[in-house]
């Protein structure tokens, strides 16, 4: 006597296909995440690579220029009345901007400029903003601005801004500070 055989069909259970839709469909999901995440770190890195070379470019102007003009010294602190450019400027308190009591109130670059004076093609949304103030030895991170030529030391600060399309309004992407002695 032969006893019949459970035949059972060939083939996924609908139950079989549906868990394996739900695995293969959360580690598609989990890519695509992982995806958007790099490109996200990607765009930062990408910004702040330019924004440091942008600050840079600055540095690097200043680098050599003498802290106060050499005929004026310390009696014009600020850009002198002939100088209104860039192109113009001398040292590195002309930086500081317009003055009031003594403290400097940035210049601003937008397009932003490199070490030769030039404005840099094709940076659109980014802009430079340098500040030029007096510190004292003793603390040089003090937020508390002494008027300009009123001590040896003066802190230049350059924060560089970019504004992404469709974007209100900019944004800091970094600063770069350095001191230059009299």
């Amino acid at each position: 006597m032969s006893h019949p055989r459970s035949h059972r069909a060939s083939g996924f259970t609908l139950i079989e296909a549906a868990l394996t839709t739900v695995i293969v469909g959360t580690g598609i999901l989990a890519m695509v995440a992982a995806q958007q995440a790099f490109h996200k770190k990607n765009d930062w890195a990408q910004r702040t690579g330019t924004a440091m070379l942008l600050a840079n470019e600055l540095r690097e102007l200043t680098l050599v220029m003498p802290s106060h003009d050499p005929f004026t010294a310390t009696t014009v602190v600020g850009p002198e009345l002939d100088e209104v450019s860039v192109n113009d400027f001398d040292d590195v308190d002309d930086f500081a901007g317009p003055t009031v009591a003594g403290v400097g109130q940035g210049t601003d670059f937008d397009p932003p400029i490199n070490a030769l004076r030039q404005p840099i093609a094709n940076m659109n949304g980014w802009s430079q903003h340098i500040e030029v103030i007096n510190v004292f030895p003793d603390n040089i991170a003090s937020d508390f601005a002494q008027p300009l030529g009123s001590t040896d030391l003066m802190r230049v600060t350059v924060t560089v801004n970019y504004q992404p399309p469709n974007a209100a309004e900019s944004s800091a992407v970094t600063r770069l500070a350095w001191i230059v002695a009299r």
